[in-house]
């Protein structure tokens, strides 16, 4: 669980959405709907039984007829914590995403979004239904705590067996990407409801350059599969070089298919990741 002193630090700032929605009550969130927030929007003409209080006096002043303001309604959102709980990213991978997860969702519970969290491989487990205010996030940290590796990477058959959410928000999937049918679907789904779709992949440096060598067996977290190789300092740069091309080919799959992507690696304290990664690309300030 993220400490008490990066939970102080996080507290003081805010989690960004991007896009305008619809959410379902009042909130801090600008809307597509026209409502009772003081940001002003547009006028319209006057009509019979419209609220007096709206009216514009300088502007009829000026045109000699009675317009009405019109004004953005602020509404919330929800805010999906999506964590792959698949077989590879058993260790630092599955321990660095929940953390993640705990600081978003910690900063995300001092407004007034709704937050969710839930674990994805091929189901859905756990899940904990969307909660608002701090005073639910010992809850929401104790689900995350309890994702634990296994299975294999269908986002897009857990997600079918998630509730849909009312409204539009902003879902964060945190991730290794190793999916073998590629991340489309699940991001295509992700989009259709209505969600602004954060990717944070995930990667460990022995992602990008395995602690081996020598004559080694391969085996597949996920399936079992096992392949003999004989590793070399080269074999181990061309598979560095390999990664890093595929990583940056996932980033380009993320940003064609409506998503926004960054990438982090274990490494990075999750204090820097988020507050200077994510507050440069511009998720929290």
């Amino acid at each position: 669980m993220i400490s008490a002193d990066l939970r102080h630090r996080l507290s003081r700032l805010t989690l960004r959405i991007r896009k305008r929605g619809t959410g379902v009550s009042a909130g801090e969130r600008r809307s597509i709907r026209r409502g009772q927030s003081q940001e002003f929007a547009d006028h319209r003409p006057y009509v019979h039984g419209d609220d007096l209080r709206h009216l514009d006096w300088h502007l009829a002043g000026r045109l000699d007829s009675l317009w009405v303001k019109l004004f953005e309604e602020e509404s919330d959102r929800v805010v999906q914590m999506l964590v792959d709980s698949s077989a590879s990213m058993e260790g630092a991978k599955l321990n660095y995403a929940t953390e993640v997860a705990e600081a978003l969702t910690w900063v995300a519970l001092g407004g007034t979004d709704r937050v969710l969290v839930a674990g994805l491989s091929d189901r859905l487990a756990p899940f904990a239904p969307p909660r608002r205010g701090r005073r639910h996030a010992a809850e929401l940290f104790a689900t995350l705590n309890s994702i634990h590796p296994g299975g294999g990477s269908a986002p897009e058959t857990a997600l079918a067996m998630m509730p849909r959410q009312r409204g539009a928000g902003l879902a964060v999937l945190i991730t290794d990407l190793f999916y073998p049918q590629g991340p489309q679907r699940a991001l295509r789904e992700l989009a259709a409801r209505h969600n602004e779709v954060l990717v944070i992949h995930v990667l460990a440096p022995e992602d990008l350059r395995p602690d081996l060598d020598g004559d080694c067996v391969l085996v597949d977290a996920e399936t079992g599969e096992e392949l003999p190789i004989t590793v070399d300092e080269e074999m181990l740069d061309v598979v560095e070089h390999t990664v890093r091309q595929w990583a940056d080919e996932m980033a380009s799959t993320c940003r064609k298919n409506g998503a926004n992507y960054v990438r982090a690696i274990t490494t990075e304290s999750i204090q820097d990741f988020v507050l200077r990664t994510l507050r440069r690309e511009g998720w929290v300030d």
